[in-house]
């Protein structure tokens, strides 16, 4: 009977969150409604080079489309705010072949179903295709192990939940981010409205990760943070990412791996062994 009971609870938890209207913050580890006055994260762009005919390929520098070799355009993503692609990939090494990006020359970025994902040569690209949910897990279990350190929730995003509520935490990808749930119905919740819990998660980064954020730099320009006025906030592999200004983003885009590396250290040097890895 108890255990009935502490499932509908649950259940009614999760109805409640679902039907939020606005998007969930976080306050500690509790789950609240979003405070109207609080400013959204700042919007943050990148200039890529990208093929007319398959856009889903994106280069750092102007060359030719590895599936047509049409000459690539300059255009504008949007890597955090409204109509965002998600994360960039977070890795340092191709899924495919496990060779570092960028020691077979500039990596490739293809968009699948929404998500980055990145390879160290054209030939990457058919292998990956002959078995995409064979290296998209393969990719996950690499980005749980990357991020389970520095995850800065124990609780629920949707239910609100401990985490080990139902049994043991429920790990999920989302766009190249770890995401952990109570149970795989929260999951299920989740999948059909990410964005306010995706909010929820963004809000338990910056509430973490701020005091003690061991960067006293920007890591593209080299300027002090606060020198050009407030630092820019940017959440990327459930990190605060701190800039000197908005202009420093599409910098970070062009390597993240590189750059969340060098913020790991940073906060092991700091003495933080939950954020560094």
């Amino acid at each position: 009977m108890y255990r009935r009971k502490r499932v509908l609870r649950h259940f009614a938890l999760t109805m409640v969150a679902l039907s939020a209207a606005l998007p969930a913050m976080v306050l500690g580890q509790e789950t609240r409604p979003a405070d109207p006055g609080e400013p959204a994260l700042t919007t943050l762009t990148a200039r890529v080079w990208s093929c007319p005919s398959h856009q889903q390929f994106r280069l750092r520098s102007k060359g030719v489309c590895p599936l047509c070799e049409r000459q690539l355009v300059l255009e504008k993503v949007t890597i955090q705010g409204p109509d965002q692609l998600g994360d960039p990939y977070p890795l340092k090494t191709c899924p495919v072949s496990g060779l570092t990006l960028g020691s077979m020359g500039e990596p490739i970025v293809m968009i699948h179903d929404g998500r980055e994902v990145r390879f160290c040569r054209k030939s990457c690209i058919r292998e990956f295709q002959s078995d995409v949910k064979g290296y998209l897990q393969k990719i996950d279990d690499q980005i749980i192990k990357q991020q389970l350190a520095s995850y800065p929730m124990t609780t629920c995003p949707v239910s609100g939940e401990a985490l080990d509520s139902m049994g043991g935490p429920v790990d999920h990808v989302s766009d190249n981010r770890l995401v952990r749930f109570c149970c795989k119905g929260c999951r299920r919740l989740f999948k059909k409205d990410p964005a306010p819990f995706l909010a929820t998660l963004d809000a338990a980064v910056i509430a973490q990760q701020t005091d003690g954020y061991p960067l006293k730099k920007c890591p593209i320009s080299g300027l002090k943070l606060g020198s050009m006025g407030e630092p820019i906030d940017y959440i990327v592999a459930n990190r605060l990412v701190r800039f000197c200004s908005a202009g420093c983003a599409g910098g970070f885009w062009k390597a993240p791996a590189a750059h969340l590396e060098k913020l790991d250290k940073a906060w092991m040097k700091a003495g933080d062994h939950d954020h560094g890895h």
